[in-house]
């Protein structure tokens, strides 16, 4: 993301913010967020400690300081939508400046804490194996899995973790509101994100008007979506490729998916990956 002008009161607060959500804090990491010099970055994190002491601990190993186990928000309120518009993973609406009155339904609907995301950055940053604590719509009751997770996926309201899962032998996507529990296993190993094939491999997604649609308002729906072409076409990662039909909701099947609950469908979804559709 680039970076940004800030005010002092600003970058402790994104100081805070990295220790609750991200478990370390270091003058690297201030500067990839803010528009400032080395120096004014380590005279910030000097002045969080002096004025928080109980908050981190140094670890001249890795020249950042790591949270501390009795870390509370004083700054902010400790939710994940802090840490989301820190690192530029939202929409920035508080910036909006519309000249008329404005409203947006964009909204977060996955709850996450702060003790298992940071656990789960450290082992993404790591390349480290964690124990989860898991729910899923298979096996809704809380049961364990041994994952080693590369990347987060950001998808509509939801937010997932990419990951090798031992129990399932192959990559799977993990819904973050799901986990309850996290524990690091660094002495195993499993397959790392150099191997997750769909991942690296890249798709193309073709939305046309829904098929039932008339013929005007297919034309209305080319022009709101296509720019009055015949179709719209991303090229995404192919485990991504779901939630971007997902996202426009596009019919998979229009016999099924009908109008006008699904304007869009995907043109010849039978040429879809496996992983572009909905698993377990």
């Amino acid at each position: 993301m680039p970076r940004r002008n800030s005010a002092p009161q600003e970058r402790f607060e994104a100081i805070e913010i990295l220790l609750l959500w991200e478990g370390r804090v270091s003058r690297s990491r201030l500067l990839d967020l803010f528009h400032i010099h080395e120096t004014l970055a380590s005279r910030d994190i000097a002045g969080f400690r002096a004025e928080y002491p109980d908050a981190c601990e140094a670890e001249p190993s890795s020249k950042s300081y790591v949270s501390a186990a009795s870390l509370q928000p004083a700054l902010t309120r400790g939710v994940f939508s802090e840490y989301q518009r820190l690192i530029g993973a939202t929409g920035s609406l508080d910036a909006i400046s519309a000249g008329v009155p404005f409203e947006s339904s964009q909204l977060d609907a996955t709850a996450i804490q702060p003790a298992p995301f940071s656990r789960l950055h450290r082992a993404m940053r790591l390349g480290f194996c964690v124990k989860v604590v898991y729910r899923s719509m298979s096996t809704p009751e809380a049961h364990e899995r041994l994952i080693r997770p590369h990347s987060l996926i950001q998808a509509g309201p939801r937010w997932h973790l990419r990951a090798y899962c031992e129990k399932a032998g192959d990559f799977r996507d993990f819904n973050l509101g799901r986990i309850s529990a996290v524990k690091l296993a660094d002495e195993l190993v499993l397959p790392g994100p150099e191997q997750d094939q769909n991942w690296h491999r890249m798709v193309p997604v073709r939305l046309v008007p829904h098929r039932d649609l008339s013929a005007e308002q297919a034309r209305m729906v080319r022009e709101e979506y296509m720019g009055g072409t015949a179709a719209i076409v991303f090229n995404v990662r192919a485990s991504l490729a779901k939630y971007v039909i997902q996202s426009f909701r596009a019919a998979v099947d229009p016999e099924r998916e009908r109008v006008p609950e699904h304007l869009l469908m995907v043109h010849q979804p039978i040429d879809l990956p496996r992983e572009a559709r909905w698993q377990e």
